[in-house]
C-alpha cells in the first residue's frame, strides 16, 4: 500500500483540529524560501504539518500560536470547497451567515453583532478577522472573500491577535489560503468530479482540473487550476400576498382618518390603512429551490528560477461566484401566516454576483545569509447584489414614500406649513427592493528580510504599504408615490401628489451622478479609502538552545482614512418638482465634511516558549490587536427629541479603533512515539472600546451609524486530542469553552448643548408622540458578546485498511455548536411588528453528523459522503435585516460521491 496515500487517509481528520497533523510540506515562496522536508511517516504514527504562521517554515507543533491547519489531503477527504464547508470543523470560530460570500467571521467570541449586506460598503465595520489568499488580504465589511479551495497546499487558521506580522485586519485572528506553487521539472496533474443530491433541493455537480507543466528545464514551470462547482438550491418561494395592516408601524402619513395619530390618544383617532390600498402578490417570483450557487474560476502561477538563490513567482487568479434567491427561511409570511421550513415569501428577484481577480508577485532570494522577500498584489473585487425589501413597508417612515393624505407636504413647508390639503388619503404599492454595487481595489506591497532559521538569534524585519479603496453605490427602492414631472407650483399638474426623484449632491465624488430612478428613495454613492504604512520586526533568542526561547515583536502603523461621496434621500421632496439634478433636500455631502483622519501607534507581541522535552512544549504569549476606525455618513444629524422639543443626540461623525489585549498559555504535546497528540490553550482577552453598529429609525434616524461603546472580558479554553489507536484507526476530538462578559455600562448621552437634558443619559424619545422610554443600546454589565457559543466541539473517527492492493476507509464524525446571541448589548427582542434590523435573537444549540467511505488504489480515489445526516433544520443565524425574521438554516442533508485521478 502506498505509504503517503495510506497516511493521508488515516490522519486526515487530525489536521482539521488543533495541532493534529498529516505530513505535508509548506510550498516554496514568500514565507518559506525553500520547500522543507516532510517528517518521516508511518502508518502507526502521526506526522507533522509544516506551516508559515510566523513567516518561517516550522512544524506546527513548534509554533506558539493556537492554530489549526487543513492540508490538501484534509480538504479533499473532508469534501471541503468553501468557508461554509470547513468552518464547522473549527471550534471557537463562528460566522454570521447571510449566504455565500456574505459571512462575517468571528474568533473567540469577538463580536458585537453583525451587519446587513446592503449598504455595508459605506456603513459597515471592517472585519476583525483577516482573510489572506497567499499574501494578499481581501476582507470587506460583511463580505468574506469566499475563496474556492481548489489546488490549495493548506488553509491555516490562526486564533488570537496577529497584528505584529499580519496587521490591523488580524485583530482576532487570520485565515490564510496557501496555494500550491509550480514544481520545476515535474509534469503532473489531476482531475476531480463529483455529484450529489440535496434533500428538499436540487442536485450538485463539481469538476476541478489541475496541470503542472515545466517550460524550461530546471528553470521555469507553470501550474494552472480550473474549477466549476454548481450547488443546487433548497429554499422555496411560496405564493403569498402583502397587504397593509392597521398595526403597521408606518401608516400615519396617509392621514386616514384626517387628524389621526399613531395608536390614537388625546381624543384623536388611530391612523388606519386608507380604503382601496393595493395588495401585491409574488406570483412572478414563486419557485422551488430558488437559491442555487455557482463557483467558477481559474488560477495560473508561473515560477522562474533565476539562480540557486533567487526565484520569482507570478500568480493570476479569477473567480466568479453567482448565487440566486436567498439563503434564509422565514418562520412566517409577509402577511403573518406560518410557513414550513425552507420557505420564504419574496416579492422581487434576489441575486448576488461576486467576482474577484487577483494579481500577485513575489521575488524571493538570499544575500549572504539573509533571506529577502518582496511580495505585492492587486485585488479587484466587484459585487452586484439585489434583494427584496418589501417588508420594510411596515416599518418606521416607510409610508412617507408610499402614502399621502390631506396635509402631506407640511414637512416641506408647503402652503405655509399646512401641506397639500386637497389630497385624498392614498397608499400605493408596498413593493420594495435594494440594489448594491460594490467595487474594492486593494493594492499592497511588503518587503521582509530574515536571518537563517538555525541561528540562535533570529530576526524578521519588514515594511508594508497598502491602499484599500471601497466604492459603494446602494439604492433603496421603496418610493412608489409617483414622481413629479413638472417644475410648476405645488398643486399644479405634474407637481401634485408626487414625490420628486432624488439626485446626488453637486460637487461630490460619485460614480453615478445626477437624478436617480423613479423608485429610488435613498441612494448612497461613496468611496472610503484606507492607506497604511507599517514597519514590523520579530526577534527570537534561544536562551537555552532547542529548549527555551524568548520572542518579542512590534509593529508601527500609520493609517490615513478618508471618505467622500454623496448620500441622498427623497425625504422632504414631496411636490418639489423635477429639478435638473434631482431633489437633494435630504442629502449629505461627504466631500464637504472633510472626513479624513490619521492614526498611528504600536502593537506588540511577547512570547516565551519552553520545550520541556522535544515532544512537549508550553508557551506564554502576550499579544495586541486592533482594527482602524472610520466615519459616519450622517454624522452631526440631530435625533432623539426630548420633552422640550429639542434633539438630544447628534450622531458622531467618526468612530475610533478598538483594541484587543491577549494573554495566553498553551501547550503542544506528543506521546507514545507520536501516536497521541494533545494540544491546547487557555486565554484571557480584554477587548476595549468596541466598535458597534446601530440602526433604529425611530430613535436615531434611518441610516446605520457606528460608534464605540462596550468593553468585554473574554476567557476560554481550546483543546484537541488525536490518537492513532491501532494501525489504521485514528480517533480525534476538539473542543472550546468560551465565556464573554461586558465589563462596563456606557449610556447614550445627550450631547446637544441646546437640550435641557445635556450631559445626561437619554431616557425618553419624543421623535413621535407619545414619548417612549429609551434603554441603553450598549447593554448592562455582564452581557455576553455576540456570536460566542460557550461550548463547541467535534468528534471524529476514521478506519482504513489494505486489501488486495486497495485501500478502503470509513469515517464518522459529529460537531456541536452551543447557543449564542446575534447581537451584544441591549438590542431588544422582537415583540410585534419589526421596527429595526438590530433585534437580538438567540441562535439555538445544534449538532450535525457526517459519514463517508471510499477506496483508493494507485492514483485514483473514489469517495461517498453524507453531510448533515440527521437533516437538521437548525438556524445558524437570525436577523431582521430585511424587516422580517429571517433564519439561515443548515444546508439540508447532502449525499454525494466524487472521483479523483492524479497523473
Amino acid at each position: 500500500m502506498n505509504s503517503k496515500l495510506s497516511y493521508a487517509v488515516a490522519a486526515i481528520l487530525g489536521s482539521a483540529t488543533f495541532g493534529a497533523s498529516v505530513a505535508a510540506p509548506a510550498p516554496e515562496g514568500p514565507d518559506s524560501g525553500a520547500t522543507p522536508a516532510a517528517a518521516p511517516e508511518s502508518a502507526d504514527t502521526l506526522g507533522e504539518i509544516t506551516v508559515t504562521a510566523q513567516r518561517r517554515s516550522q512544524n506546527m507543533q513548534d509554533v506558539p500560536i493556537s492554530m489549526q491547519a487543513f492540508t490538501a489531503q484534509s480538504l479533499q477527504q473532508l469534501n471541503v470547497s468553501t468557508l461554509d464547508d470547513y468552518i464547522k470543523y473549527l471550534p471557537n470560530v463562528t460566522s454570521a451567515n447571510n449566504g455565500p460570500g456574505q459571512n462575517e467571521v468571528f474568533m473567540r467570541g469577538l463580536s458585537a453583532g453583525s451587519q446587513p449586506s446592503q449598504g455595508s460598503g459605506s456603513t459597515g465595520l471592517w472585519p476583525n478577522v483577516a482573510i489572506y489568499l497567499d499574501n494578499q488580504s481581501g476582507q470587506l465589511p460583511n463580505r468574506n472573500l469566499d475563496i474556492y479551495a481548489a489546488d490549495l497546499n493548506r488553509i491555516e487558521v490562526l486564533e488570537g491577535p496577529q497584528g505584529t506580522l499580519f496587521g490591523a485586519g488580524a485583530e482576532a485572528g487570520v485565515i490564510r489560503y496557501i496555494t500550491n506553487e509550480p514544481k520545476l521539472d515535474v509534469t503532473e496533474g489531476s482531475v476531480k468530479a463529483g455529484y450529489g443530491v440535496t434533500a428538499h433541493g436540487d442536485p450538485n455537480t463539481d469538476v476541478t482540473a489541475v496541470l503542472n507543466l515545466p517550460l524550461i528545464e530546471n528553470t521555469m514551470a507553470v501550474r494552472a487550476v480550473i474549477y466549476d462547482d454548481a450547488r443546487g438550491g433548497y429554499i422555496n418561494n411560496v405564493p403569498a400576498t402583502f397587504t397593509r395592516s392597521n398595526t403597521d408601524i408606518g401608516i400615519h402619513y396617509a392621514n386616514y382618518p384626517t387628524g389621526c395619530v399613531d395608536g390614537g390618544g388625546g381624543g384623536a383617532p388611530a391612523c388606519q390603512v386608507p380604503p382601496g390600498s393595493p395588495s401585491i402578490n409574488n406570483a412572478a417570483n414563486v419557485g422551488n429551490a430558488i437559491n442555487p450557487v455557482t463557483y467558477q474560476g481559474i488560477r495560473v502561477e508561473a515560477l522562474y528560477k533565476i539562480n540557486d538563490d533567487w526565484n520569482a513567482l507570478i500568480t493570476q487568479s479569477y473567480q466568479d461566484m453567482e448565487s440566486r434567491g436567498v439563503f434564509y427561511q422565514q418562520p412566517t409570511s409577509s402577511d403573518g401566516t406560518a410557513l414550513q421550513p425552507l420557505e420564504v415569501t419574496l416579492f422581487n428577484p434576489s441575486y448576488d454576483k461576486d467576482k474577484f481577480e487577483s494579481s500577485a508577485w513575489t521575488l524571493n532570494g538570499k544575500i549572504g545569509d539573509l533571506r529577502l522577500v518582496y511580495t505585492g498584489g492587486y485585488l479587484v473585487r466587484n459585487v452586484d447584489q439585489l434583494g427584496d425589501y418589501t417588508n420594510y413597508a411596515r416599518g418606521v417612515y416607510a409610508d412617507y414614500y408610499q402614502c399621502y393624505g390631506p396635509g402631506t407636504g407640511s414637512l416641506e413647508g408647503l402652503n405655509g406649513g399646512a401641506g397639500d390639503t386637497t389630497l385624498k388619503s392614498t397608499c400605493f404599492s408596498p413593493s420594495a427592493f435594494w440594489h448594491s454595487t460594490e467595487k474594492n481595489e486593494h493594492q499592497q506591497h511588503e518587503f521582509r528580510v530574515s536571518t537563517p532559521d538555525d541561528w540562535r538569534f533570529r530576526a524578521i524585519a519588514g515594511a508594508f504599504w497598502e491602499a484599500n479603496k471601497l466604492y459603494d453605490q446602494t439604492d433603496w427602492n421603496y418610493k412608489t408615490i409617483p414622481p413629479c414631472t413638472s417644475n410648476g407650483a405645488s398643486g399644479t399638474p405634474g407637481n401634485t401628489g408626487c414625490l420628486s426623484n432624488t439626485g446626488t449632491v453637486p460637487g461630490t465624488s460619485v460614480a453615478n451622478p445626477g437624478v436617480q430612478g423613479d423608485n429610488s428613495s435613498f441612494y448612497q454613492d461613496t468611496m472610503r479609502e484606507t492607506k497604511q504604512t507599517a514597519f514590523f520586526t520579530s526577534l527570537d533568542y534561544d536562551l537555552i538552545p532547542k529548549v527555551l526561547t524568548a520572542t518579542v515583536g512590534t509593529r508601527y502603523f500609520h493609517f490615513e482614512n478618508s471618505s467622500v461621496g454623496s448620500v441622498t434621500g427623497s425625504f422632504d421632496c414631496f411636490e418639489q418638482g423635477a429639478p435638473v439634478g434631482g431633489c437633494v433636500a435630504d442629502g449629505y455631502n461627504l466631500n464637504q465634511q472633510n472626513l479624513r483622519d490619521t492614526e498611528t501607534g504600536f502593537k506588540s507581541r511577547a512570547n516565551v516558549t519552553w520545550h520541556i522535552t522535544p515532544d512537549t512544549m508550553v508557551y506564554y504569549t502576550f499579544s495586541q490587536g486592533f482594527r482602524p476606525g472610520g466615519f459616519n455618513q450622517n454624522g452631526g444629524t440631530a435625533h432623539a427629541f426630548g420633552t422640550d422639543g429639542v434633539a438630544q443626540y447628534l450622531l458622531p461623525k467618526s468612530y475610533l479603533s478598538d483594541k484587543l489585549t491577549n494573554n495566553e498559555i498553551g501547550w503542544k504535546t506528543e506521546f507514545f512515539d507520536h501516536r497521541l497528540q494533545w494540544n491546547g490553550a487557555v486565554y484571557r482577552e480584554n477587548w476595549d472600546n468596541v466598535q458597534v453598529a446601530f440602526f433604529d429609525p425611530g430613535l436615531v434616524g434611518n441610516i446605520f451609524y457606528n460608534t464605540n461603546g462596550q468593553n468585554f472580558l473574554i476567557k476560554g479554553v481550546e483543546t484537541s486530542l488525536v490518537g492513532r489507536v491501532v494501525a489504521g484507526l485514528t480517533l480525534q476530538g476538539a473542543a472550546s469553552w468560551n465565556q464573554s462578559r461586558q465589563t462596563n455600562s456606557p449610556q447614550l448621552i445627550d450631547n446637544n448643548p441646546a437640550s435641557s437634558n445635556y450631559g445626561k443619559p437619554i431616557t425618553t424619545n419624543c421623535n413621535l408622540l407619545p414619548c417612549v422610554p429609551v434603554t441603553s443600546p450598549f447593554g448592562p454589565l455582564g452581557s455576553p458578546s455576540a456570536n460566542a457559543p460557550p461550548l463547541q466541539f467535534s468528534l471524529r473517527g476514521r478506519y482504513e485498511w489494505d486489501i488486495a492492493g486497495y485501500s478502503p476507509y470509513v469515517q464518522l464524525g459529529a460537531t456541536h455548536n452551543g447557543h449564542s446571541f446575534t447581537q451584544a448589548g441591549a438590542n431588544p427582542p422582537l415583540n410585534g411588528t419589526v421596527g429595526t434590523s438590530r433585534y437580538r435573537f438567540e441562535n439555538p444549540a445544534y449538532s450535525t453528523f457526517e459519514a463517508s467511505c471510499g477506496v483508493a488504489k494507485d492514483s485514483w480515489i473514489f469517495n461517498v459522503y453524507g453531510e448533515n445526516l440527521s437533516n437538521s433544520n437548525a438556524s445558524t443565524f437570525v436577523s431582521t435585516d430585511q424587516f422580517i425574521v429571517a433564519q439561515t438554516p443548515l444546508r439540508p442533508r447532502v449525499i454525494g460521491a466524487s472521483f479523483s485521478y492524479k497523473f
